[in-house]
This record gives C-alpha cells, structure tokens and sequence, in this order.
C-alpha cells in the first residue's frame, strides 16, 4: 500500500479510472468503457461487461462473463443474481434457479438486498419476463459421461452450426459443458464420474471404462489408505505452549508420495497424505485444531511450498482458508 501510494498519490491507476467512468455510462458507451477496464487488467470488469451486455440484450455474451465471474468471486449475492437472470434469458431453467438459490443464500448470510425470491417466483410459476429466445430449447442435453462421444460431430438446433464436442468443451469442477461453435449455444452438459459409475460402465463392456480402471483402482487404494491416516480428534494432537500459536501447514514429497505436515515452529506434530486442491480437508483440520487449543490458536499458515498442492486451481480456495483464519481473531 506505501508503494502504491507513492507511486500514484492522490491519482486513481487506469484500471479504476476507466471503472469509475463506466459506472456512470449507459449502453454502447458503457460497454467500451468497461471492455478498457478489462484490458487494463481489472478483473471486476467481469461483472460490469455482464450486466452491461444483458441490458442490450446480448444474452450469450452476457452470461460468460457473469459465469465466469461467479467462478472468480463466489461469495457476492449480486453476482450470482446476475447469473441468474443471463442464464433464465438462454432458457437455461435449471443453472439460472441453482444461481437464484445460491444468490438467496449469500443475500441472507450478508444482509444483502436484491428481488431474488420475487424472480426465483416467477421462474418457478412460469411467469418470468426473461423467457427464451425463439426458437432455442429448454435446456442442454444431459449425459452420462461413458456415453459422450469426444469425437462426434455435434449439431446446433439454433443455428445449424457444426463440430466435435472436443474442441467446443469447457471444463469446471464437477462437469464439462460443449457449446456450440457458432452462436455459443450450450449443447451438452456432461458430470464427471464417480468411481462406481466408472466401475459400472467398465463392468457393461464400454472400453474407455475399462481402459481407465486402473487409474479408478489407485485412487481408490489412495483413498482408503488417507483416510486410515487421516487426522480424526483433538486428543491425537499434542500439547503446545503459548498464548498465540501459529501452525504451519507445510507439503512434502517423501517415497514418491506427497504430504501434508504440520509444523510447530521446528516441531512436526502430525502428517498425513496429501489431497489435490485439498483446501475442504483443511477446513476440516483447521476445525480439529481449535478444539484443541481454543483461543490459543492463532493462526493455520499454509507455506509457500504447499500452496500450489492446496489451492490447485480452485479460485475460492485461498479466500476460504483466509476466511477460517479471520474468524480466528474475532475470538
């Protein structure tokens, strides 16, 4: 902040500049502004360009960046809302009710102010005034993912456009969805599977099924052997002295295996096997912890070597271990 502020003095940097400005426009004027905003690197430009594009009606365009959005800034009721809202305007019934519920959840949690309820209503009794638009379907086909075919070529009903799933999929963290190369339309959405789906595929003859049990049959071993290692009560932990302790969460690779260890200063007082992306393990450690020393924790403190294994690729991974810790202080 010293440096920032001895950079720019009492100037805004570009980015906010051309976001305060766009706050202010309508339209046409509004969209370029926040386009800018984006080039210059603001990622809450995101959010203006969507509600912007909606209200010209752009709906497709609108509800890429308001998705993708949600993905980078999970916990604002308004942004949900407006997923909401672009996604009810493709048609898209089920993903716009899921946004109003979660929307509905966050504005009870923050106090926050939107008409949720009144649209999830309307959604509800088919009285919305954000139908679809002629012509485009309900929603995307559903599949199970033994039965989607990659290479396949895929025809929009919309716009009569063409091409294989594979090169029209976006990925997230439960499911992919293809869309069509054309006008955006969403076509498919395809749920990862579980391990008993993948068993039950490879155990009917689906050879893609079969070809992947060995990988199914390891991280099912792997499972198994976390969870028998697993931190599971207060009374496993040790004593600590100190009024403030801080617990490192550190990572190691040890026998072509990796680990999660915790650290009191030089003082390791637990290890058990690593999860990818394994910020809800955390969650749960961190729960564990507290009941044990209670007001004497201060702080679970990931190390710079076991951030990139914990967050992963998980946008809201940092925000909600920062979020544990902050409850620590309001203690």
């Amino acid at each position: 902040m010293l440096a920032a502020r001895a950079l720019f003095g009492e100037q805004s940097s570009v980015n906010r500049r051309f976001f305060s400005a766009a706050v202010e426009a309508e339209g046409e004027e509004a969209l370029g502004l926040w386009l800018a905003c984006l080039q210059a690197g603001d990622a809450m430009a995101h959010f203006g360009l969507g509600y912007t594009l909606y209200d010209l009606g752009r709906f497709r365009e609108a509800y890429r960046h308001l998705r993708h959005y949600t993905e980078i800034a999970p916990w604002g009721s308004w942004n949900w809302y407006w997923l909401g809202k672009a996604a009810e305007a493709l048609g898209e019934t089920a993903e716009a009710r899921a946004a109003y519920e979660r929307a509905l959840e966050l504005e009870t949690a923050d106090d926050q102010d939107t008409d949720t309820a009144e649209l999830l209503e309307n959604l509800d009794s088919g009285q919305s005034d954000s139908l679809p638009q002629e012509g485009l379907p309900v929603s995307a086909k559903r599949l199970n993912y033994w039965d989607y075919d990659r290479d396949a070529t895929l025809t929009c009903p919309s716009c009569g456009g063409t091409g294989r799933g594979a090169d029209n999929e976006d990925y997230f963290e439960e499911l992919l969805d293809v869309r069509c190369p054309e006008c955006d339309r969403k076509l498919l959405i395809v749920a990862f599977p579980t391990i008993e789906e993948t068993r039950a595929a490879a155990a009917a003859g689906n050879a893609c099924a079969q070809a992947e049990l060995p990988n199914v049959d390891a991280r099912d071993s792997f499972l198994e052997r976390a969870q028998q290692l697993e931190l599971k009560e207060a009374a496993q932990i040790q004593d600590l002295d100190g009024d403030k302790l801080v617990i490192e969460w550190d990572f190691e690779e040890r026998d072509d295996e990796n680990w999660t260890v915790l650290r009191h200063g030089d003082r390791e007082i637990w290890r058990e096997l690593a999860y990818y992306e394994g910020y809800q393990r955390f969650a749960a450690v961190f729960e564990i912890l507290h009941e044990r020393y209670g007001s004497h924790l201060a702080e679970v403190r990931p190390t710079p070597s076991s951030q990139m294994y914990l967050y992963g690729d998980e946008s809201s991974a940092r925000q909600t271990i920062d979020g544990l810790n902050a409850s620590l202080t309001d203690e």
